[in-house]
């Protein structure tokens, strides 16, 4: 059983030994430390070049945002920093926390997770924040998660004559072919979570949802210090901001972290000096993405968007299980703008519309009879309802069986919401000019 006792979980400062950044926290009762864990980061450069000051703001992010990857386990309990927080620091956990893991809160029905206390003395800001970054990036970093957003914003940023390199965390297949596609090296950082969590997990500490992204986009920031890289760039859309289900008085969104609520509060919260970070599709839809993706031709073999393909056993991946939310969400999309055949590739000629046991799946999706959105990275139900009705003018769907059933009999979309699906979401965007150039071309 976890300790019950667990009054906070302290975080400690982060130590920096070469490219390893080691990330102390302990569980402690009084003075008692009840549970230790230590997360090891890799970095894929050194950052002995880098200014202390904007090599350290960031650290510090870091380790706070991946402190919450453990302070679930003993949730709620308030994360103690003895050393101290800045102004900055403090909103930037408190808002993490209550927002990144409201979907955490929400499946383990703890409503006091949303109200997460930060502790410890306040300290004076050492300076600005990065502010809005450079108007004309020179050498971008883009985060690859080996799915269709990234592969859009490599070609969108290389055909507009970029200079871009590519980053991911840990190494797996699909990032490794779309960089080989690509033709573009690769940076990975190796980020190793502290054993004793999962021994926790297997017995019953409350586990769950986290905001990956955060801890993510801070590594990124980090490995652009390292090999010297002005921006930073991930691929997260307009539909990352749309929520799940109201609760509490909070909207739970699966996806926070790629909101662009998120995207505000990291800027807001990077010390001066710091790479610009943006997200390049985040006036887009996925459904538009999905459209330009369809063009790409050369990654159609290697993509993937399914979970299954990122499990820690390397036996238990699978490119495309066809059987959860993101598989019905890429199939739904993808299929207006593919043939048939060429969709059907993709998943190893599985068609999910012909497979009855997705219905309700797909249903969740298009928002029907009040179903919840997935807790999953999936685009918006309106973006959805506009798919269906673009697949009941594609020659080779228009008559498929999956359309005439009755639960889809009254998905359809006006001329006017396509319009608005396709749009370009006008000052939703934080992209200077040579960027938002790139992204109306998507």
């Amino acid at each position: 059983m976890v300790d019950a006792g667990v009054e906070a979980l302290v975080c400690e400062p982060p130590v920096l030994e070469g490219r390893t950044v080691s990330l102390g926290y302990a569980a402690v009762a009084g003075e008692r430390r009840l549970h230790e864990f230590t997360e090891v980061v890799e970095l894929p450069g050194t950052l002995d070049h880098v200014d202390p000051a904007v090599r350290d703001g960031v650290l510090r992010l870091l380790s706070l945002a991946a402190s919450l990857s453990y302070a679930k386990a003993f949730a709620p309990v308030p994360v103690a920093v003895p050393g101290g927080v800045t102004t900055r620091e403090r909103r930037f956990l408190v808002e993490l926390a209550g927002n990144g893991l409201g979907e955490f809160a929400y499946v383990n029905d703890l409503p006091a997770v949303l109200d997460t206390e930060v502790l410890g003395p306040e300290l004076p800001e050492p300076g600005p924040t990065a502010g809005p970054g450079p108007g004309v990036p020179e050498r971008l970093l883009v985060a690859v998660g080996g799915g269709k957003d990234s592969i859009v914003s490599i070609e969108a940023l290389r055909a507009a004559g970029h200079e871009i390199g590519l980053f991911s965390v840990n190494s797996y297949a699909p990032i490794e072919a779309t960089a080989e596609v690509a033709g573009v090296a690769l940076a990975t950082v190796r980020r190793r979570l502290d054993p004793h969590l999962f021994e926790l997990n297997a017995a019953g500490a409350p586990n769950g949802h986290v905001p990956v992204t955060a801890v993510n986009s801070l590594l990124a920031v980090l490995t652009a210090l390292a090999l010297g890289h002005d921006t930073v760039v991930f691929s997260n859309e307009a539909s990352s901001s749309f929520g799940n289900v109201a609760w509490h008085g909070r909207t739970i969104n699966h996806q926070w972290s790629k909101g662009l609520d998120f995207e505000r509060l990291l800027r807001d919260s990077l010390p001066a000096g710091a790479p610009t970070y943006v997200s390049l599709l985040r006036p887009v839809t996925e459904l538009r993405i999905a459209r330009r993706f369809a063009d790409h031709t050369a990654y159609h073999r290697v993509f993937t968007s399914c979970n299954r393909a990122f499990k820690l056993r390397e036996s238990d991946r699978t490119s495309w299980c066809a059987d959860c939310p993101k598989c019905q969400f890429v199939f739904l999309c993808l299929a207006p703008f593919l043939p048939r055949e060429a969709l059907l590739d993709v998943f190893g000629g599985r068609d999910m519309f012909a497979d009855g046991s997705q219905l309700t799946g797909f249903l969740e999706l298009l928002g029907t009879d009040g179903l919840l959105k997935p807790f999953e990275c999936v685009g918006e139900p309106d973006e959805c309802r506009v798919a269906v009705s673009l697949l009941r003018e594609h020659p080779d769907w228009r008559d498929h069986p999956f359309l005439a059933r009755p639960e889809l009999a009254g998905v359809t979309a006006t001329a006017a919401e396509r319009d608005r699906v396709f749009a370009f979401r006008e000052g939703e965007h934080l992209l200077p000019p040579a960027l938002e150039t790139v992204a109306r071309a998507v």
